[in-house]
Protein backbone atom coordinates (compact mmCIF):
# COMPACT_ATOMS: atom_id res chain seq x y z
CA UNK A 1 0.00 0.00 0.00
CA UNK A 2 2.64 2.51 0.87
CA UNK A 3 4.94 1.47 -2.09
CA UNK A 4 1.77 2.32 -4.55
CA UNK A 5 1.46 5.70 -2.81
CA UNK A 6 4.93 6.36 -3.21
CA UNK A 7 4.70 5.00 -7.08
CA UNK A 8 1.83 7.96 -7.04
CA UNK A 9 3.70 10.57 -5.52
CA UNK A 10 6.56 9.78 -7.54
CA UNK A 11 4.34 9.97 -11.17
CA UNK A 12 2.86 12.87 -10.56
CA UNK A 13 6.00 15.27 -9.14
CA UNK A 14 6.71 18.25 -10.24
CA UNK A 15 8.97 17.57 -13.86
CA UNK A 16 7.81 14.27 -14.01
CA UNK A 17 6.16 13.40 -17.33
CA UNK A 18 2.64 12.38 -15.41
CA UNK A 19 2.47 15.85 -13.90
CA UNK A 20 2.83 17.70 -16.55
CA UNK A 21 0.22 15.85 -18.34
CA UNK A 22 -1.87 16.48 -15.33
CA UNK A 23 -1.24 20.22 -15.84
CA UNK A 24 -2.19 20.03 -19.81
CA UNK A 25 -5.42 18.57 -18.79
CA UNK A 26 -6.34 21.19 -16.10
CA UNK A 27 -5.49 23.97 -18.96
CA UNK A 28 -7.70 21.76 -21.46
CA UNK A 29 -10.99 22.04 -19.03
CA UNK A 30 -10.14 25.95 -18.53
CA UNK A 31 -9.99 25.87 -22.28
CA UNK A 32 -14.17 23.86 -22.52
CA UNK A 33 -15.03 26.62 -19.95
CA UNK A 34 -13.27 29.31 -21.58
CA UNK A 35 -15.49 28.60 -24.63
CA UNK A 36 -18.53 27.70 -23.25
CA UNK A 37 -18.56 31.03 -21.42
CA UNK A 38 -18.03 32.42 -24.45
CA UNK A 39 -20.39 31.19 -27.46
CA UNK A 40 -23.29 31.35 -24.65
CA UNK A 41 -24.76 34.50 -25.72
CA UNK A 42 -25.00 33.49 -28.97
CA UNK A 43 -27.25 30.70 -27.85
CA UNK A 44 -29.01 32.94 -25.38
CA UNK A 45 -29.19 35.88 -27.56
CA UNK A 46 -32.96 35.29 -28.91
CA UNK A 47 -34.34 35.81 -25.61
CA UNK A 48 -32.72 38.24 -24.51
CA UNK A 49 -33.29 40.50 -28.05
CA UNK A 50 -36.96 39.24 -27.34
CA UNK A 51 -36.83 40.63 -23.71
CA UNK A 52 -35.19 44.00 -23.78
CA UNK A 53 -36.36 44.50 -27.58
CA UNK A 54 -32.84 44.88 -29.01
CA UNK A 55 -32.04 45.35 -32.65
CA UNK A 56 -30.13 43.07 -34.50
CA UNK A 57 -27.63 45.94 -34.69
CA UNK A 58 -27.89 46.40 -31.20
CA UNK A 59 -26.59 42.58 -30.79
CA UNK A 60 -24.04 43.03 -33.33
CA UNK A 61 -22.37 45.88 -31.04
CA UNK A 62 -22.35 43.62 -28.12
CA UNK A 63 -20.44 40.99 -29.93
CA UNK A 64 -17.68 43.29 -31.35
CA UNK A 65 -17.37 44.40 -27.30
CA UNK A 66 -15.94 40.72 -27.07
CA UNK A 67 -14.30 40.49 -30.44
CA UNK A 68 -12.53 43.98 -29.61
CA UNK A 69 -11.04 43.27 -26.24
CA UNK A 70 -10.06 40.05 -27.15
CA UNK A 71 -8.26 40.91 -30.03
CA UNK A 72 -6.41 44.22 -28.19
CA UNK A 73 -6.67 41.80 -25.13
CA UNK A 74 -3.87 39.11 -26.63
CA UNK A 75 -1.56 41.79 -27.48
CA UNK A 76 -0.70 42.57 -23.75
CA UNK A 77 -1.75 39.32 -22.44
CA UNK A 78 0.82 37.88 -23.15
CA UNK A 79 3.14 40.09 -21.68
CA UNK A 80 1.30 40.34 -18.41
CA UNK A 81 1.91 36.51 -18.19
CA UNK A 82 5.49 37.01 -18.65
CA UNK A 83 5.48 39.37 -16.37
CA UNK A 84 3.51 38.04 -13.41
CA UNK A 85 4.28 34.34 -14.66
CA UNK A 86 1.02 31.46 -15.57
CA UNK A 87 0.33 30.92 -11.82
CA UNK A 88 -0.94 34.71 -10.69
CA UNK A 89 -1.48 35.12 -14.53
CA UNK A 90 -4.39 32.50 -14.59
CA UNK A 91 -5.44 33.20 -11.30
CA UNK A 92 -6.15 36.80 -12.18
CA UNK A 93 -7.93 36.11 -15.81
CA UNK A 94 -10.08 33.07 -15.00
CA UNK A 95 -11.26 35.24 -12.01
CA UNK A 96 -12.48 37.59 -13.84
CA UNK A 97 -14.15 36.01 -16.87
CA UNK A 98 -15.26 33.78 -14.47
CA UNK A 99 -17.13 36.97 -12.38
CA UNK A 100 -18.28 38.69 -15.94
CA UNK A 101 -20.32 36.07 -17.02
CA UNK A 102 -22.09 35.18 -13.99
CA UNK A 103 -22.70 38.81 -13.75
CA UNK A 104 -23.83 39.22 -17.05
CA UNK A 105 -26.81 37.54 -15.47
CA UNK A 106 -27.00 41.32 -14.20
CA UNK A 107 -27.43 42.99 -17.38
CA UNK A 108 -30.75 44.89 -18.53
CA UNK A 109 -29.43 47.00 -21.58
CA UNK A 110 -27.23 47.44 -24.56
CA UNK A 111 -24.41 49.20 -22.13
CA UNK A 112 -24.44 46.46 -19.30
CA UNK A 113 -23.89 43.20 -21.99
CA UNK A 114 -21.75 45.34 -23.49
CA UNK A 115 -20.01 46.07 -21.02
CA UNK A 116 -19.49 42.47 -19.33
CA UNK A 117 -18.78 41.24 -23.14
CA UNK A 118 -15.56 43.60 -22.84
CA UNK A 119 -14.46 42.14 -19.63
CA UNK A 120 -15.22 38.54 -21.08
CA UNK A 121 -13.18 38.83 -23.61
CA UNK A 122 -10.31 41.25 -22.58
CA UNK A 123 -10.02 38.00 -19.24
CA UNK A 124 -10.37 35.34 -21.78
CA UNK A 125 -7.43 36.76 -23.70
CA UNK A 126 -5.11 35.45 -21.79
CA UNK A 127 -5.94 31.82 -21.83
CA UNK A 128 -3.59 30.55 -25.29
CA UNK A 129 -1.20 32.47 -24.69
CA UNK A 130 -1.13 31.50 -20.79
CA UNK A 131 -1.48 27.63 -22.07
CA UNK A 132 1.32 28.08 -24.36
CA UNK A 133 3.85 29.75 -22.09
CA UNK A 134 2.92 26.93 -19.59
CA UNK A 135 3.30 23.97 -22.07
CA UNK A 136 6.93 25.61 -23.29
CA UNK A 137 7.45 25.53 -19.62
CA UNK A 138 7.00 22.35 -18.45
CA UNK A 139 7.26 20.59 -21.92
CA UNK A 140 10.50 19.16 -24.06
CA UNK A 141 10.54 19.72 -27.57
CA UNK A 142 9.31 17.03 -28.75
CA UNK A 143 6.24 16.41 -26.90
CA UNK A 144 5.35 20.59 -26.96
CA UNK A 145 2.63 20.31 -30.13
CA UNK A 146 1.16 17.50 -28.88
CA UNK A 147 0.42 19.06 -25.58
CA UNK A 148 -0.91 22.21 -27.20
CA UNK A 149 -2.68 20.25 -29.43
CA UNK A 150 -4.20 18.66 -26.61
CA UNK A 151 -5.37 21.56 -24.69
CA UNK A 152 -6.51 23.63 -27.50
CA UNK A 153 -8.90 21.00 -28.55
CA UNK A 154 -11.00 22.10 -25.44
CA UNK A 155 -12.23 24.75 -28.08
CA UNK A 156 -13.88 22.39 -30.07
CA UNK A 157 -15.22 20.35 -27.00
CA UNK A 158 -16.21 23.65 -25.78
CA UNK A 159 -18.09 24.36 -28.85
CA UNK A 160 -20.06 20.87 -28.63
CA UNK A 161 -21.21 21.09 -25.33
CA UNK A 162 -22.35 24.61 -24.87
CA UNK A 163 -25.92 24.69 -27.05
CA UNK A 164 -27.19 21.54 -25.70
CA UNK A 165 -26.07 22.73 -21.79
CA UNK A 166 -27.36 26.42 -22.86
CA UNK A 167 -30.36 24.87 -23.95
CA UNK A 168 -31.70 23.42 -21.16
CA UNK A 169 -30.80 25.50 -18.65
CA UNK A 170 -32.52 28.63 -20.67
CA UNK A 171 -35.27 26.25 -21.23
CA UNK A 172 -35.84 24.86 -17.25
CA UNK A 173 -34.27 27.76 -15.22
CA UNK A 174 -34.00 31.03 -17.38
CA UNK A 175 -31.31 32.83 -19.03
CA UNK A 176 -30.07 34.68 -16.04
CA UNK A 177 -29.36 31.11 -14.44
CA UNK A 178 -27.34 29.78 -17.16
CA UNK A 179 -25.01 32.67 -17.41
CA UNK A 180 -24.25 31.81 -13.55
CA UNK A 181 -23.99 28.12 -13.72
CA UNK A 182 -21.84 28.25 -17.05
CA UNK A 183 -19.32 30.89 -14.80
CA UNK A 184 -19.04 29.04 -11.78
CA UNK A 185 -17.15 26.49 -13.10
CA UNK A 186 -14.21 28.82 -13.66
CA UNK A 187 -14.29 29.70 -10.27
CA UNK A 188 -14.05 25.93 -9.39
CA UNK A 189 -10.89 25.05 -11.68
CA UNK A 190 -9.27 28.08 -9.73
CA UNK A 191 -8.89 25.85 -6.39
CA UNK A 192 -7.59 23.24 -8.64
CA UNK A 193 -5.35 25.01 -10.43
CA UNK A 194 -3.59 27.04 -7.00
CA UNK A 195 -3.28 23.55 -5.24
CA UNK A 196 -1.56 21.53 -8.40
CA UNK A 197 0.34 24.13 -10.34
CA UNK A 198 4.02 24.39 -8.93
CA UNK A 199 5.78 26.47 -11.77
CA UNK A 200 9.05 25.72 -10.24
CA UNK A 201 9.07 22.47 -12.62
CA UNK A 202 10.65 23.50 -16.14
CA UNK A 203 11.56 21.12 -19.17
CA UNK A 204 15.45 20.89 -19.67
CA UNK A 205 15.46 22.29 -22.63
CA UNK A 206 13.17 24.84 -22.24
CA UNK A 207 15.65 27.38 -20.99
CA UNK A 208 18.97 28.31 -22.66
CA UNK A 209 21.42 30.16 -20.52
CA UNK A 210 22.87 31.30 -23.94
CA UNK A 211 19.34 33.02 -24.23
CA UNK A 212 19.13 37.18 -23.24
CA UNK A 213 17.35 37.66 -19.96
CA UNK A 214 13.62 37.94 -19.48
CA UNK A 215 13.44 41.49 -19.21
CA UNK A 216 14.82 41.84 -22.39
CA UNK A 217 13.57 39.44 -24.54
CA UNK A 218 9.85 40.88 -23.70
CA UNK A 219 10.01 43.88 -25.53
CA UNK A 220 8.10 43.95 -28.62
CA UNK A 221 10.88 46.06 -30.28
CA UNK A 222 13.24 43.10 -29.78
CA UNK A 223 10.83 40.44 -31.39
CA UNK A 224 10.05 42.78 -34.43
CA UNK A 225 13.67 42.69 -35.00
CA UNK A 226 13.08 39.22 -36.03
CA UNK A 227 12.09 37.87 -39.65
CA UNK A 228 11.01 34.58 -37.57
CA UNK A 229 8.72 36.60 -35.34
CA UNK A 230 7.10 38.67 -38.58
CA UNK A 231 6.88 35.00 -40.12
CA UNK A 232 4.71 33.89 -37.57
CA UNK A 233 2.58 37.15 -37.48
CA UNK A 234 1.46 37.08 -41.05
CA UNK A 235 0.77 33.09 -40.84
CA UNK A 236 -1.79 34.09 -38.01
CA UNK A 237 -2.72 37.22 -39.79
CA UNK A 238 -3.74 35.84 -43.09
CA UNK A 239 -4.60 32.46 -41.92
CA UNK A 240 -7.17 33.24 -38.76
CA UNK A 241 -9.82 34.61 -40.67
CA UNK A 242 -10.55 31.28 -42.53
CA UNK A 243 -11.10 29.99 -38.99
CA UNK A 244 -13.55 32.75 -37.63
CA UNK A 245 -15.05 32.10 -40.80
CA UNK A 246 -16.02 28.79 -40.49
CA UNK A 247 -17.18 29.36 -36.82
CA UNK A 248 -19.06 32.30 -37.87
CA UNK A 249 -20.88 31.39 -41.05
CA UNK A 250 -21.70 27.52 -40.76
CA UNK A 251 -25.41 27.76 -39.16
CA UNK A 252 -26.31 30.56 -41.85
CA UNK A 253 -25.27 28.54 -44.57
CA UNK A 254 -27.03 25.83 -43.60
CA UNK A 255 -30.14 27.54 -43.27
CA UNK A 256 -29.69 27.94 -47.09
CA UNK A 257 -31.03 24.37 -47.56
CA UNK A 258 -34.70 24.52 -47.45
CA UNK A 259 -34.97 21.03 -46.19
CA UNK A 260 -32.93 21.70 -42.68
CA UNK A 261 -34.79 22.80 -39.62
CA UNK A 262 -32.57 24.14 -36.67
CA UNK A 263 -32.54 20.49 -34.88
CA UNK A 264 -30.85 19.13 -37.54
CA UNK A 265 -28.39 21.79 -38.09
CA UNK A 266 -27.40 21.68 -34.94
CA UNK A 267 -26.87 17.87 -34.95
CA UNK A 268 -25.08 18.25 -38.32
CA UNK A 269 -22.87 20.46 -37.02
CA UNK A 270 -21.13 18.19 -34.12
CA UNK A 271 -18.89 16.27 -37.09
CA UNK A 272 -17.20 19.29 -38.21
CA UNK A 273 -16.52 20.22 -34.64
CA UNK A 274 -15.69 16.90 -33.88
CA UNK A 275 -12.86 17.02 -36.59
CA UNK A 276 -11.94 20.09 -35.65
CA UNK A 277 -11.28 18.19 -32.39
CA UNK A 278 -9.21 15.72 -34.25
CA UNK A 279 -7.00 17.80 -36.22
CA UNK A 280 -5.63 19.69 -32.95
CA UNK A 281 -4.75 16.31 -31.84
CA UNK A 282 -3.37 14.39 -34.77
CA UNK A 283 -1.32 17.86 -35.78
CA UNK A 284 0.19 18.35 -32.72
CA UNK A 285 0.38 13.84 -32.66
CA UNK A 286 2.15 13.90 -35.84
CA UNK A 287 4.71 16.74 -35.20
CA UNK A 288 5.64 14.73 -32.10
CA UNK A 289 6.32 12.06 -34.00
CA UNK A 290 8.39 13.38 -36.51
CA UNK A 291 10.67 15.21 -33.92
CA UNK A 292 10.62 11.80 -31.96
CA UNK A 293 12.26 10.59 -35.35
CA UNK A 294 15.18 13.24 -35.54
CA UNK A 295 12.91 15.51 -37.71
CA UNK A 296 13.91 19.18 -37.53
CA UNK A 297 11.77 21.81 -36.08
CA UNK A 298 11.37 23.48 -39.91
CA UNK A 299 10.78 20.65 -41.55
CA UNK A 300 8.35 19.98 -39.29
CA UNK A 301 6.22 22.94 -38.99
CA UNK A 302 6.73 23.27 -42.23
CA UNK A 303 5.48 19.66 -43.54
CA UNK A 304 2.07 19.37 -41.15
CA UNK A 305 1.37 23.14 -41.96
CA UNK A 306 1.48 22.48 -45.87
CA UNK A 307 -0.87 19.64 -45.17
CA UNK A 308 -3.21 21.40 -42.59
CA UNK A 309 -3.47 24.37 -45.56
CA UNK A 310 -4.09 21.43 -48.42
CA UNK A 311 -7.51 20.53 -46.16
CA UNK A 312 -8.53 23.26 -46.11
CA UNK A 313 -8.89 23.67 -49.88
CA UNK A 314 -12.23 21.29 -49.16
CA UNK A 315 -14.31 24.15 -48.76
CA UNK A 316 -14.55 25.34 -52.06
CA UNK A 317 -15.84 21.50 -52.93
CA UNK A 318 -17.87 22.00 -49.68
CA UNK A 319 -19.66 25.33 -51.00
CA UNK A 320 -20.31 23.58 -54.80
CA UNK A 321 -22.04 20.50 -52.87
CA UNK A 322 -25.13 20.04 -53.47
CA UNK A 323 -26.66 18.53 -50.82
CA UNK A 324 -26.26 19.03 -46.78
CA UNK A 325 -24.42 15.88 -46.79
CA UNK A 326 -22.03 16.88 -49.36
CA UNK A 327 -21.37 20.11 -47.46
CA UNK A 328 -20.43 18.38 -44.12
CA UNK A 329 -18.48 15.89 -45.55
CA UNK A 330 -16.08 18.50 -47.34
CA UNK A 331 -16.24 21.06 -44.92
CA UNK A 332 -14.76 18.82 -41.88
CA UNK A 333 -12.04 18.11 -43.82
CA UNK A 334 -11.66 21.95 -43.37
CA UNK A 335 -12.05 21.68 -40.01
CA UNK A 336 -9.96 18.82 -39.11
CA UNK A 337 -7.05 20.84 -41.01
CA UNK A 338 -7.90 24.33 -39.18
CA UNK A 339 -6.95 22.37 -36.18
CA UNK A 340 -4.08 20.71 -37.10
CA UNK A 341 -2.82 24.28 -38.50
CA UNK A 342 -3.54 26.06 -35.13
CA UNK A 343 -1.82 23.20 -32.97
CA UNK A 344 1.37 23.75 -35.29
CA UNK A 345 1.44 27.64 -35.28
CA UNK A 346 -0.06 27.99 -31.71
CA UNK A 347 3.33 25.88 -30.89
CA UNK A 348 5.73 28.05 -32.94
CA UNK A 349 6.44 30.95 -29.97
CA UNK A 350 7.82 28.06 -28.46
CA UNK A 351 10.19 26.78 -31.15
CA UNK A 352 10.98 30.60 -31.24
CA UNK A 353 12.14 31.71 -28.00
CA UNK A 354 12.44 30.32 -24.55
CA UNK A 355 9.82 29.88 -22.16
CA UNK A 356 9.77 33.52 -20.07
CA UNK A 357 9.32 35.34 -23.72
CA UNK A 358 7.04 32.54 -25.10
CA UNK A 359 3.29 34.76 -23.43
CA UNK A 360 4.46 37.80 -25.27
CA UNK A 361 5.15 36.31 -28.86
CA UNK A 362 2.10 34.34 -28.50
CA UNK A 363 -0.01 37.43 -27.57
CA UNK A 364 1.48 39.52 -30.26
CA UNK A 365 0.77 37.27 -33.08
CA UNK A 366 -2.32 36.43 -31.94
CA UNK A 367 -3.59 39.87 -31.79
CA UNK A 368 -2.47 40.12 -35.67
CA UNK A 369 -4.76 36.72 -36.00
CA UNK A 370 -7.91 39.08 -34.51
CA UNK A 371 -6.94 42.30 -36.44
CA UNK A 372 -7.07 39.79 -39.57
CA UNK A 373 -10.45 38.72 -38.45
CA UNK A 374 -12.33 41.63 -37.99
CA UNK A 375 -11.19 42.90 -41.29
CA UNK A 376 -11.82 40.07 -42.78
CA UNK A 377 -15.94 39.78 -41.74
CA UNK A 378 -16.97 43.42 -42.84
CA UNK A 379 -16.04 41.72 -46.29
CA UNK A 380 -17.74 38.65 -46.12
CA UNK A 381 -20.85 40.18 -45.00
CA UNK A 382 -20.95 42.56 -48.24
CA UNK A 383 -19.87 39.81 -50.41
CA UNK A 384 -23.11 37.81 -49.57
CA UNK A 385 -25.28 40.72 -49.34
CA UNK A 386 -24.16 41.84 -53.08
CA UNK A 387 -23.67 38.65 -54.49
CA UNK A 388 -26.73 36.51 -52.86
CA UNK A 389 -24.19 33.94 -52.50
CA UNK A 390 -21.87 32.10 -50.23
CA UNK A 391 -19.63 30.70 -53.15
CA UNK A 392 -17.00 33.73 -53.22
CA UNK A 393 -16.05 34.07 -49.38
CA UNK A 394 -16.17 30.06 -49.01
CA UNK A 395 -13.63 30.01 -52.02
CA UNK A 396 -11.49 33.30 -50.40
CA UNK A 397 -11.46 31.57 -47.10
CA UNK A 398 -10.05 28.17 -48.86
CA UNK A 399 -7.23 29.74 -50.62
CA UNK A 400 -6.15 32.06 -46.89
CA UNK A 401 -4.32 29.15 -45.63
CA UNK A 402 -2.00 28.61 -48.21
CA UNK A 403 -1.64 32.40 -49.10
CA UNK A 404 -0.50 32.08 -45.30
CA UNK A 405 1.77 29.57 -45.55
CA UNK A 406 3.68 30.76 -48.65
CA UNK A 407 4.08 34.44 -46.60
CA UNK A 408 4.97 32.31 -42.87
CA UNK A 409 8.51 30.18 -44.42
CA UNK A 410 9.43 32.69 -47.40
CA UNK A 411 9.01 35.23 -44.76
CA UNK A 412 10.69 33.25 -41.54
CA UNK A 413 12.96 31.36 -42.96
CA UNK A 414 14.57 28.05 -41.19
CA UNK A 415 12.18 27.78 -38.19
CA UNK A 416 14.76 27.82 -35.15
CA UNK A 417 15.40 29.30 -31.58
CA UNK A 418 16.46 32.76 -32.06
CA UNK A 419 20.27 32.60 -31.94
CA UNK A 420 22.06 34.11 -28.50
CA UNK A 421 24.14 36.60 -31.02
CA UNK A 422 21.00 38.14 -32.75
CA UNK A 423 19.89 38.47 -29.10
CA UNK A 424 22.82 40.12 -27.24
CA UNK A 425 22.76 42.67 -30.58
CA UNK A 426 19.41 44.04 -29.40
Amino acid sequence: MELTQVNAEHVLSPGSRGYRWLICGLLFLVTVNNYMDRQLLSIVAPAITSEFHLSASDLALIVDCFIASYGVGQLFSGRFLDWVGPRLGFTFSVSIWSLASICTSLARSVMGFGFFRFLLGASESANFPGGVKVISQLFPAQERTLAVGFFSSGVSIGALITPPVAAYLIVHHGWRVAFVLVGLPGLLWLVAWLILFKPSSIASDATDPKLLSPEKTRRWTFLLRHRLVWGLILGRFIEEPAGWFLFSWLPLYLKTFPSLSLINIGLLLTIPFLLLDLGFLVGGWVASFMIKRGASIDRVRRVTMFASAICMLSMIAAVLSHTPQGFIFWISFATFGHGSWSSNIMAMPGDILPHTSVGTLYGLAACCGSFGSLLFMPVVGKLIDSQHSFTTPFVIAALLPMVGLIFTFATSGTIQRLPSLAMSEA
